[in-house]
């Protein structure tokens, strides 16, 4: 250890022996002066084994479940774990003396996962909420994540920070970001003045003004650690999956948290909007995607808000509202200080604050009494917990095959008529029992398009095309003409799936852009694989695309200018993106 380290580790000694210690002895006696110098003595060496060094903050980071680096800053400020002044606040001096040496010491490592444990679930940096107070956040954090769609969908970052709880912004506020502010970055290497632990944590989301203050957009790019592809990935991904997050949280506000919802099939239900939402080759890109993306961590938790963090949330949400374990342990913690002498300190936030109760029998009778019910509680829970793991791994497997291997609309159309069929065999009747039923389903629908009857005379200049959602468009002409429509009646649909085909994406991907696709020869072949739009298909796609939309239209002429002449696809009709779906006329052109 460095002699200046070791000084002021002396000094801090004689401070607290001074401040805590002092008062108990007399400085004339020659053996008080003894005694003195044993003290500060004892009080140095519990210093000099809590401190927490470099080497130790690596080791306490791969061992437990608390990084060092997420609780403490810079490897030059000096901090104490186990805090031995922390525990003076509560605790007589003789009596904090003792329970370092005797308890402490021995073990100091793990006594620092569990003093912070206390401070971490204080300070909302995991998630420590009853059931009701999670109710509260969610519909909170609900409105947070709408009023930032917009950079959400633009950045992946949100304009503001959620200070209501960082566990909950770190897990599902980010929507797949390619550019975080830079402070995010280098959060541990601010400057920390008053040397708090939790200066991060205090200064970015415990401040209520930072909750509606828009960040100073100063940002590192993530760019480097992925591919063009995943980029390109994520840009077309973002609006689908923020839409998706904005489903489960709704079916969590909705649902989740009303007494008479039965958990089990809540959970069903959001294995179903997840996995139908994906399909298996969407699932490998973005387990690749978010594999890198852990590279980045604040608070223990990576920096993408991805999919894999959402379906946390939700495994955490339902066997919470299930079981109600923190619930119980949350509500015992508050009734134990509550009902003591020391209810004055308003809540617990700190491990000392436990070992007050051991000096005082009768508070010590009720601390125990109170802490064994909740122990024998806590066990059953537990056990509860563990057997339903399997119904959860299942569930989850199950409709992770069901919805991939079979588009999940098509396969709830057509199943009373398999299992119509498999009960026929299952009792020995023929197989003809079960045609009258299949008779009746409305049969696969065939690529049939019914072409739209526009005014007389209509041109493609004359038509505006604006889509509303990603399934719908609505379409305006001459003579106050408008109509909207869907992907299926425009002749877009894959027969395969029942979902939209490649040519309705390109039309969706266009609208981004005004209808207006053109860069320069240099820049198309190094960016050929950077985005769907500009891959060495967009002649076959763009061709298949005029050929539904001139069928659909009834207009002979091409909906596209002549790629030769203009160097550009570029539509003649005027296309609108919907409203979540715009970009800046600087993107427009690829450069």
């Amino acid at each position: 250890m460095r002699k200046d380290i070791e000084e002021l580790i002396k000094e801090k000694a004689n401070n607290i022996y001074k401040k805590y210690y002092s008062c108990n002895l007399n400085s004339a006696s020659t053996e008080k002066k003894t005694d003195k110098a044993n003290y500060i003595n004892k009080i140095y060496i519990i210093l000099k084994k809590t401190l927490i060094t470099p080497r130790r903050k690596r080791y306490l980071n791969k061992t437990y479940d608390l990084a060092a680096n997420d609780t403490f800053g810079a490897d030059s400020n000096l901090f104490f774990s186990p805090d031995f002044e922390e525990s003076l606040k509560y605790l007589p001096p003789l009596r904090a003396l003792s329970l370092f040496k005797e308890k402490y010491l021995g073990d100091v490592n793990k006594i620092y996962a569990h003093e912070h444990l206390i401070h971490q679930k204080d300070n909302g940096i995991i998630p420590y909420f009853t059931v009701k107070e999670l109710s509260c956040l969610y519909k909170k954090f609900a409105l947070f994540i709408e009023d930032n769609s917009e950079s959400l969908i633009e950045r992946g970052w949100p304009d503001y920070t959620f200070t209501d709880s960082a566990w909950l912004f770190c897990k599902l506020a980010p929507n797949y970001p390619i550019d975080i502010p830079i402070y995010v970055k280098n959060y541990n290497k601010l400057k920390n003045p008053s040397i708090d632990p939790y200066f991060f944590v205090k200064r970015y989301f415990l401040s209520k003004t930072n909750q509606f203050k828009k960040y100073k957009y100063k940002s590192i790019s993530l760019s480097e650690i992925l591919s063009y592809k995943e980029l390109s990935f994520i840009e077309d991904m973002r609006y689908k999956f923020l839409f998706l997050k904005k489903t489960i949280l709704n079916e969590i506000n909705q649902y989740l948290f009303l007494k008479t919802t039965d958990k089990d099939v809540w959970f069903k239900n959001c294995a179903i909007i997840l996995f139908s939402s994906f399909s298996q080759k969407d699932l490998q890109i973005i387990a690749s995607i978010e594999k890198k993306y852990s590279e980045i961590k604040i608070f223990n938790h990576t920096l993408n808000g991805g999919l894999n963090r959402l379906l946390e949330n939700i495994i955490f949400l339902y066997e919470e509202c299930k079981f109600e374990k923190i619930t119980l342990e949350k509500n015992t913690m508050d009734s134990i200080l509550k009902g003591s002498k020391f209810n004055y300190q308003g809540k617990f936030r700190s491990y000392y604050q436990l070992a007050q109760f051991t000096e005082d029998d009768y508070e010590n009778k009720r601390f125990n009494k109170m802490k064994n019910k909740l122990n024998d509680e806590l066990v059953k829970i537990e056990k509860e917990i563990i057997k339903n793991k399997q119904f959860m791994s299942d569930t989850l497997d199950f409709y992770k095959k069901e919805c991939l291997n079979v588009d999940y609309l098509l396969k709830q159309k057509y199943h009373p008529f398999i299992d119509n069929l498999v009960k026929s065999i299952e009792t020995g009747e023929s197989f003809e029992i079960g045609i009258p039923f299949f008779n009746r389903l409305p049969a696969p629908s065939q690529k049939g398009i019914t072409p739209l009857k526009l005014p007389t005379n209509t041109k493609w200049e004359h038509i505006t095309i604006q889509f509303l959602d990603y399934d719908k468009v609505k379409i305006q002409a001459p003579n106050k003409f408008s109509k909207i429509v869907n992907f299926q009646k425009m002749g877009f649909e894959n027969l395969k799936n029942g979902k939209p085909n490649t040519q309705w994406n390109l039309l969706y991907d266009l609208s981004r852009y005004r209808g207006d696709l053109s860069w320069t020869i240099a820049t198309y072949r190094k960016r050929v694989d950077s985005h769907p739009l500009s891959t060495p298909k967009i002649k076959k796609q763009i061709q298949r695309l005029s050929s539904t939309l001139k069928e659909y239209f009834s207009i002979n002429d091409a909906p596209f200018y002549d790629y030769v002449k203009i160097r550009a696809y570029k539509t003649k009709f005027f296309l609108l993106p919907d409203p979540l779906n715009t970009k800046t006329s600087r993107d427009a052109t690829w450069r």
